[in-house]
């Protein structure tokens, strides 16, 4: 620890505030750096994929996402067997089906990322991923072969 200009008498906390300040500082920097290396990994969010009675009941897949809130981008690794060649994939509302974001390209060698996605909305997917899941379409199931919950 760094040397000080008066030293401490007995019954004085001002040694003991340096230090608190001090190490304070200390600590705000490395949190500073990690939420910044945080930031810059993304959120990690995950689904596992299952036919559905109204889907292809052989089918699997995995899908791994990370969620970029300050470049606006979500993308998306997706692994699938025993279904046939996906043509669409998205993120919908739970609640209401609704698609979110479109991650069609993860599914069919396109861009893996979708950009320009409101952070508001990256922000509640990152803070509530069982609200959402993840379809990936073909042509014999146009409402989804595989899908599955989001979660950490």
């Amino acid at each position: 620890m760094a040397s000080y200009a008066q030293p401490a008498r007995r019954g004085s906390t001002w040694a003991v505030t340096v230090a608190m300040v001090a190490g304070s500082m200390l600590t705000t920097g490395l949190t500073a750096g990690n939420a910044s290396a945080a930031q810059a990994a993304g959120t990690r969010l995950e689904a596992n994929l299952r036919g559905t009675m109204a889907g292809d009941p052989d089918g699997r897949g995995r899908a791994v996402f990370r969620l970029y809130r300050a470049k606006r981008k979500v993308c998306a690794r997706v692994t699938w067997s025993m279904i046939g060649t996906p043509d669409a994939a998205h993120i919908h509302r739970r609640s209401d089906g609704g698609i979110v974001v479109d991650l069609t390209g993860s599914v069919t060698d396109g861009p893996r990322c979708a950009r320009k996605v409101p952070r508001p909305l990256i922000r509640r997917i990152a803070n509530h991923p069982r609200r959402y899941y993840f379809n990936v379409h073909n042509a014999a199931y146009p409402a989804g072969a595989i899908e599955g919950r989001l979660h950490r």
